[in-house]
């Protein structure tokens, strides 16, 4: 770590010959530098910087976003894998969206992160089906990180039932622009990931309702990967 802009106190000017005095004033001078350097107080210091963060005062500043999806996804077989497509960017700090499809979560920096998803379900059909929702790095299924999750059947026709899966985990990303997606399976295609548009209130009846979103996923900077 450095401090930015710490102000050195200023050195007496040396005499022409050897003065004891100049010494002393020299030695006190020296002790309140490092006496200030290693204080747990306030010093003179404007700010600190270091590798990987900086504080100026009012935090610190580490890589995080937030996307959304605000379209239907389907799948289009029960033994296939489909990768969550994020269209939306909330925030620009470090993490990113890429790829064909927008299913590349990419990482500017590397550490520890955590990845939490919120994906909103629809299913059809009178029987109960399972929804598999796992992580991939860089193509690669990560060991260990599958939930399975059951959506019930619906209530009747037109009347269809909802789930919303929702599960943090924590992964190392070890390398600049390396990228994981979230991907997901059903028991049958006619569950699906569902957007919801706004509802406008109608008095005695419904409130004023924000749209639902068929995924929302976050992500952010935990600490240096160890």
């Amino acid at each position: 770590m450095a401090l930015t802009k710490f102000r050195a106190s200023p050195l007496p000017n040396a005499p022409a010959q050897y003065d004891p005095q100049h010494i002393r004033q020299m030695i006190r001078v020296i002790e309140t530098y490092f006496s200030q350097l290693d204080s747990n107080t306030p010093n003179y210091a404007q700010s600190y910087t270091a590798d990987f963060f900086y504080g100026d005062g009012t935090g610190i500043y580490v890589p995080y976003n937030q996307f959304q999806s605000r379209v239907d996804q389907t799948a289009a077989a029960i033994d296939q894998a489909y990768a969550i497509r994020l269209e939306v960017t909330d925030f620009v700090n470090g993490i990113s969206i890429t790829g064909v499809n927008n299913t590349r979560i990419t990482f500017s920096e590397p550490g520890m992160y955590n990845v939490a998803y919120s994906l909103q379900f629809k299913n059809t059909v009178n029987d109960l089906e399972t929804i598999d929702i796992w992580l991939r790095y860089k193509g690669v299924d990560i060991p260990d990180t599958n939930t399975r999750f059951a959506i019930p059947p619906r209530k009747s026709t037109g009347d269809p039932s909802f789930l919303v899966a929702v599960t943090p985990l924590m992964l190392t990303v070890a390398a600049v622009n390396d990228y994981i997606e979230i991907m997901w399976r059903v028991s049958n295609v006619n569950v699906i990931l569902e957007h919801l548009p706004a509802v406008a209130a109608v008095p005695g009846v419904t409130p004023a309702i924000p749209a639902t979103p068929s995924a929302i996923v976050e992500a952010f900077f935990v600490s240096k990967a160890v």
